[in-house]
């Protein structure tokens, strides 16, 4: 597995990165991560994938958020399926951290990962922040 970093375009964010790759063959430590700030909500969110060949020891996805009063929580999808998905939190403090993590020993599936975080307004879930990284 070689981890790569994906930028993504959405409505609501524009994020980019870069990783340190190594071919499956080497079986060299592996990490790919892409952060970044979405500028119309302030949300600094992370996708952080870390793994070895086609094994993964981490799989993490999550926010920084600066609003207050909100229910939120954090996504991470592979493939758009989802992965995990955080408890709802509603933000009472600034720069609370949401986050959603599964720690896989194993070999995880080819494809893009990416981390959300879903805030609620307006009677209905918004995406808030998305960031993703490339695994081959």
């Amino acid at each position: 597995m070689a981890l790569i970093a994906a930028p993504v375009l959405t409505a609501t964010a524009l994020f980019g990165g870069a990783a340190v790759t190594a071919t499956a063959a080497s079986a060299a430590p592996m990490t790919a991560d892409n952060c970044g700030t979405n500028g119309d909500s302030g949300v600094y969110n992370c996708m952080y994938v870390e793994g070895s060949g086609s094994y993964a020891s981490e799989v993490r996805g999550w926010s920084q958020y600066d609003g207050f009063g909100y229910p939120v929580h954090e996504e991470v999808t592979a493939n758009n399926a989802l992965v995990c998905n955080s408890a709802t939190v509603t933000t009472g403090n600034p720069l609370t951290v949401v986050s959603c993590q599964i720690n896989p020993k194993k070999d995880i599936t080819s494809g893009i990962y990416c981390s959300i975080l879903w805030e609620y307004q307006n009677g209905e879930y918004e995406n808030d922040a998305e960031n993703c990284v490339g695994v081959d």
